[in-house]
């Protein structure tokens, strides 16, 4: 059960004995005198999440020194070696959070959302993070990939994989762990493998994958046809959803249920700005295949329909954007991308240290109650905010950090609840109520 008793002393051991062992690991610390490796990683840790684009001198003032010393440590290839054991470290641990109710979900051991993000780095950082190699911002010399999975019902962040910018997303998911039998994974586009389904299908992993608009469909009945020209046919016959057994690929086939659903007129509009958009940025016309996904939801799974329906499906894919969110709070809340200094080794810190610092965020909440919970996390965040300075003075001490904790868990557990909507469902509504009927929503 997690509870402030067992976040207590995995955070306490983190942030001592294990932050002074990976110092001396990566010879960060090689002396016991002075400052300790943990001294450094509460500093920085507790400094950026204070304030995301803390300087140098904020940063250093908890530590007794000059700004121009603690540059000056940053500034070493040990020092982003040392955060980044740091932040693995404290992604392995796994803490036994209480998962969300959820009755549609509760049939499968856990839910896992993958996605990927970047982060800018200097350009004397190409070697070892190449980016793509142009010129333009969007596509800097150096950048670092960092692939998170978080499994929705309990709340954890089961990994997070650091990668060169130029690594695509299914060289980075290849590193990451594999999901646990009987999982549910959540894949988007962009990790679309047929060979990786098929392996996931034989260990027992259940998942849903949106599709490429050039995926081949091969239905049990019926000739087979390029996905959009199924889609074109169904139009015509003017079927609103679609839910049959088949398999896709190529050269590496999988077998699943094709569940395909038509959008309103107002999401298929948006969808083609920006598919148009997107298409006069990189040069090329938009094709024929491509507007035709525009006017569906294409989703496959190997679930059965006895365990999710045709529309259940889809409203389960809809958690897929809660790793969106998650993302976005890291921007806003965490500072990832924004920096002070132009420097390789004290950027790459900051990114691992910022990143560190979400998870120890994460942790905070959860004693809230997980990401279904059905409460606004802007204000759950800023009640964690408020209590960061008695955490980290009571982990600098030694003493206080279960009253510390127990302090903000009282006063998250007085953040109330959404007010129902009436129009349209929270996703932690949808799934918290009875799911007898679903109402399908853009």
């Amino acid at each position: 059960m997690f509870n402030v008793a067992t976040l207590a002393p995995i955070l306490q051991t983190l942030m001592t004995t294990t932050a002074d062992e990976l110092a001396r690991q990566a010879k960060f610390i090689q002396r016991q005198k002075g400052l300790t490796g943990a001294d450094f990683l509460r500093a920085l840790t507790f400094g950026y999440l204070k304030r995301r684009n803390a300087p140098l001198e904020a940063l250093a003032q908890p530590l007794g020194i000059s700004r121009q010393a603690l540059d000056q440590r940053l500034g070493k290839p040990c020092a982003p070696d040392f955060f980044k054991r740091a932040l693995l470290a404290a992604v392995r641990l796994v803490l036994d959070a209480q998962p969300s109710l959820c009755p549609l979900l509760a049939s499968f051991n856990g839910a896992y959302l993958d996605d990927c993000t970047q982060a800018w780095l200097p350009d004397e950082a190409a070697e070892d993070f190449p980016g793509t190699g142009a010129t333009s911002p969007d596509h800097a010399k150096a950048r670092m990939k960092v692939l998170v999975r978080w499994e929705i019902l309990k709340g954890n962040l089961c990994h997070v994989g650091i990668h060169p910018g130029r690594c695509s997303d299914h060289d980075a998911l290849d590193l990451a762990p594999p999901v646990p039998e009987g999982g549910l994974h959540l894949r988007d586009l962009g990790f679309a493998d047929f060979e990786r389904l098929q392996g996931e299908s034989e260990r027992e992993v259940n998942w849903i994958t949106r599709l490429p608009a050039q995926t081949r469909f091969y239905p049990e009945q019926g000739p087979d046809l390029p996905l959009a020209k199924q889609l074109e046919a169904w139009r015509r016959q003017g079927l609103k959803a679609v839910d049959v057994d088949g398999c896709v690929g190529n050269k590496d086939r999988v077998a699943g249920r094709l569940v395909c659903l038509a959008c309103p007129p107002g999401v298929v509009a948006k969808r083609l700005a920006r598919l148009q958009k997107d298409a006069k940025h990189r040069g090329r016309p938009v094709s024929e295949r491509q507007r035709e996904m525009c006017r569906w939801t294409v989703l496959f799974t190997n679930v059965p329909r006895d365990r999710l329906s045709t529309e259940q499906v889809w409203q389960v894919y809809r958690l897929r954007w809660q790793i969106e969110l998650l993302f976005k709070r890291f921007k806003s809340e965490g500072g990832l991308g924004q920096t002070r200094s132009g420097k390789r080794y004290r950027v790459e810190s900051e990114w691992y240290v910022k990143l560190l610092g979400q998870v120890i965020r994460n942790w905070a909440q959860l004693l809230r109650g997980g990401p279904l919970c059905d409460v606004n996390f802007a204000q759950v965040g800023r009640v964690v905010a408020d209590h960061l300075p008695e955490i980290a003075k009571a982990l600098r001490d030694g003493e206080g950090l279960e009253r510390a904790l127990a302090e903000l868990e009282a006063d998250l557990r007085k953040v109330r609840d959404r007010t129902a909507r009436q129009k349209r469902k929270t996703v932690a509504r949808t799934f918290a109520q009875a799911l007898d009927e679903f109402v399908l929503t853009a």
